[in-house]
Order: structure tokens, then sequence, then C-alpha cells
């Protein structure tokens, strides 16, 4: 679904850090602290930054982004909690990265909004976003509508922002674009054939692991599971929230669930793929032990 006008957008104001986050919660893992201002001042000493507040701040930071639980606690215990066991004792960098970028869109919305709403129908769909026809949005890209590598002026999507989402801070969206580029989703380049050179940025050549599909994809519909049980057509997977917030092609979605298929961890049902795990810890179980 798509975001509308006066959508609010939330940020946490940070930057991605995505290895001092996978320190973060390799550390969470193993200490199993539950005391979240300890867990915080534990973490902020593992940090560079000259600065104690800024060290403080940028921990506070990992555990509202990545750890479930209260003001005063994490709960359940880090070592509990899926997501953190799954970045934790994952040993593939790029797997850590993606998933940590998987969570970050959710609680920093604008991230996710730009991925779903922007990059995903302008470079995989090959449309113009919601609300612009193909005029109007050539005409606010630099001319540019669609080739065989489509691009999103920087100009475009600041306007962007303010006439869907009515979203003027210009240093949230550059700080959400370097998410998206530090995950490898994107990639920023100068328009050299147009007068000033204009700022663009375009889909990156990337995929992510099977163990990032799988964990997304049972994120996403376990909610929906009664027992445990639920089917999804496979057609309807190229759409899905994590699939565009993924910025997965069609194509990729297909062989990504292919490989889950023969690996066992979905059931194919004619042109439905069915669910074999009825909760997080044992889809991570699973993932963690065949290492994919």
């Amino acid at each position: 679904m798509s975001f509308v006008l006066n959508t609010k957008m939330n940020s946490f104001g940070q930057e991605f850090y995505p290895y001092e986050s996978i320190r973060a919660l390799k550390f969470a893992d193993k200490t199993k602290l539950t005391d979240r201002h300890t867990l915080i001042e534990h973490l902020a000493t593992q940090l560079p930054q000259p600065s104690q507040h800024t060290r403080w701040r940028i921990a506070t930071k990992f555990a509202q982004r990545y750890l479930n639980g209260t003001r005063r606690n994490i709960t359940p215990p880090p070592h509990c909690q899926p997501f953190v066991r799954l970045v934790a004792r994952q040993r593939h960098t790029p797997t850590q990265i993606e998933l940590l970028y998987l969570r970050l869109s959710k609680v920093d919305s604008i991230v996710g909004a730009l991925a779903r709403d922007l990059f995903y129908p302008v470079c995989i769909a090959e449309r113009p976003p919601e609300g612009f026809s193909s005029a109007e949005f050539a005409a606010r890209n630099g001319g540019q509508l669609f080739s065989t590598s489509p691009l999103l002026t920087h100009s475009f999507i600041f306007h962007y922002a303010r006439a869907r989402w009515n979203f003027q801070d210009r240093a949230t969206i550059d700080r959400s674009l370097r998410v998206l580029q530090g995950a490898g989703l994107i990639a920023r380049e100068r328009m050299l054939d147009l007068r000033g050179h204009p700022t663009a940025f375009r889909l990156s050549q990337h995929n992510v692991s099977l163990t990032t599909f799988l964990y997304a994809f049972y994120e996403e519909f376990l909610p929906h599971a009664r027992s445990g049980n639920l089917a999804v057509l496979q057609s309807v997977l190229p759409i899905t929230d994590f699939a565009r917030t993924l910025l997965l092609t069609p194509s990729q979605v297909m062989e990504h669930c292919e490989a889950a298929r023969q690996h066992q961890l979905v059931a194919q049902q004619s042109d439905q793929l069915r669910l074999v795990f009825g909760n997080l810890d044992a889809v991570v179980d699973t993932l963690l032990t065949k290492a994919l």
C-alpha cells in the first residue's frame, strides 16, 4: 500500500552504522542483559566516537531500532528475540546488513517509503510513482522517464516527499538515501548530460541472500496465519511489502521461492506457497542450522 498525503513519517535521525550495529547485537545476544539502561551503557563503551554524548545517543538508537522491549527492559531478553539471534549468530556479513536494513525500514518509515513508493515503481516496475502522470514525472525528473537503467533525481525525490507525504526535512531524506546506499540497494551518480550535473540515484546490481528473503517472507505473512497454516499466491509475492522494500525484481523473487521450496522451507501447492513454520523462532533456528 502506498503512502498518501499527510501520512506521518518517522525517523530516529540516525545514520545506518551497520558494522557497529552488528557488533552491538552480538554483544546483546552474548551478555543477555535485560536492563535497557545498562545495555546502552555497555554498547556505548564499544563505539569509536570521541564524544561520550554521541556514543550514548548512537547506542540508544541501536536499542530503539533493533531490540524489542519497554523503556526500562529488553523483553524478551535479547538472546530470545528471533531477529537478534539471526543477526548476531549469522556469519555472512552481507546478510547481516540486509537484515539490519529490513528492520530499520520498519522503524524509520521514511526509508521503507522511499524504497517501496519511489524506487520500486520507477526502477523495477518502470512506471511513474503514484500521483504522477508519465509526462509530469518526466518533466520533474530531469527529463528522464524510463530507460535501460531508470533513475530518480535528487530534486524529484524532495518534490515527491513534499507533494505526497507533506514531508519537508531535506536532511532526513538525504540520510534515508544514505541508508539505501549503505544497504547496497541504490547507487548515486551525476547526470553529466544535464546542466549543473544534478545528482540522481539508480538501482544497484543487487540481490539478497535466501536467509534474508525467507526471514522477510515469514515476518510479513506469519501474523496472518492461523495455527501456522497459510498459503500465498506466488503471483502476489513480487509486490509484497518486503519484496518492494528489498527492491527485488519479480525474477529474483521467483528464484528465491524456488530455492526455498528445494530446501523445504516452504511447500508448494499448485500456484501457492504454504508456510511450513508456525513462528519466527522456528524459522531462525532452521536458517541458522542450514546457514543459507
